[in-house]
């Protein structure tokens, strides 16, 4: 993104909202890599093709063994662990 006010802004939001989440970001890391990638072998030998960001994302939380916060429910139902949209009523 070129220099300018939007970029400074989304920069300061960014920074403040790793603040607030104490940084704890998790990473794509060797093992959220390897549970990807069993969980797109597995989801090919099925015949179920999903987007490859969406299984990085499942590749994290399953290697956190942690739950998912999402709107696409569609893209992780196959995967073993707390799916919730927190937008749903």
């Amino acid at each position: 993104m070129a220099s300018g006010k939007k970029k400074l802004v989304l920069c300061e939001e960014f920074e403040r909202l790793l603040s607030e989440i104490d940084h704890r970001i998790a990473a794509f890391d060797e093992e959220a890599g390897r549970q990807a990638a069993n969980l797109a072998a597995a989801r090919r030998t099925k015949g179920r093709v999903v987007e490859l960001r969406d299984t990085m994302i499942a590749g994290i939380v399953l290697a956190h063994h942690a739950s998912l916060a999402t709107r696409n429910l569609a893209h992780f139902s196959d995967i073993s662990v707390a799916v919730v949209n927190p937008w749903a009523a």
